[in-house]
């Protein structure tokens, strides 16, 4: 993968990346096979060509491959650019064509500065009630940033809202952001992670609970952007956790 940055005056940080087709094939051609469970008139369930397949649903598959892209190789490339940046990357002058190199121009937002106040001193012990509901009041109230108003809206748009700004959902919604990055700096700062397999658990345990395969919801996570948001869940509850047992 290459990418560049490139210069910015609306308050966002942007990169193109262009990335060889060898790095996306094996992900085409998942979207492939998972279009291929679709039963088209004509063919037997299962049985449809290849080629029809792609004919039929290209547009579809090239749409979720790009968002795959922007996803992973943004995530990639902040990296090694050593960006901070916060939410998911927004592709832009995307070419996403079977067979050649994919480009695109990603735009984050950058991370604001936090400041942490001393994790030991949070006072879970003599609190009483639950200890993470303690714990995330407080840090709310010792750490202060401001959002992007765009991401608020975002986030609030992704559970069917359009509550605007001052509104009490705006304010809860701002709130769990809020919290959410504040864990994930207390994490980088004490080293918590979530690897695969602690993924991989929880998606299993989910996809018993409700009925279907770990291959279909992981698939459907991905798709909706749901991985990162499941990473980032389980990531708040282990700083959650590190912080209850920090201050008990």
């Amino acid at each position: 993968m290459k990418w560049e940055p490139q210069e910015s005056c609306d308050g966002y940080q942007r990169l193109r990346i262009e990335v060889d087709w060898a790095e996306l094939a094996a992900d085409y051609d998942d979207l492939v096979n998972l279009h291929a469970r679709v039963r088209l008139p004509g063919f037997r369930a299962g049985k449809t060509p290849r080629g029809v397949i792609e004919q039929r649903f290209q547009g579809e598959i090239i749409a979720a491959l790009t968002r795959r892209a922007a996803r992973l190789f943004g995530l990639q490339a902040v990296s090694e650019a050593g960006m901070a940046i916060l939410g998911p990357a927004e592709a832009e002058e995307v070419d996403c064509v079977k067979g050649k190199p994919f480009r695109a121009l990603l735009r984050f937002y950058p991370l604001p500065k936090i400041d942490l106040p001393d994790l030991g001193s949070l006072g879970v012990a003599a609190a009483g009630g639950d200890p993470r509901d303690h714990i995330s009041l407080r840090l709310l109230e010792l750490v202060s940033f401001d959002l992007p108003q765009r991401l608020i809206a975002d986030e609030l748009g992704r559970e069917g809202s359009d509550a605007e700004p001052g509104s009490a959902e705006w304010q809860v919604a701002s709130d769990r952001l809020r919290l959410m990055l504040i864990l994930k700096e207390i994490a980088r700062q004490e080293g918590i992670s979530v690897d695969a397999e602690d993924l991989r658990e929880r998606i299993a345990a989910k996809a018993a609970e409700f009925g279907t395969t770990e291959k279909s919801l992981q698939t459907e996570l991905e798709e909706g952007g749901g991985m990162e948001r499941l990473r980032d869940m389980l990531l708040a509850e282990s700083t959650l956790d590190y912080l209850i047992a920090r201050n008990g």
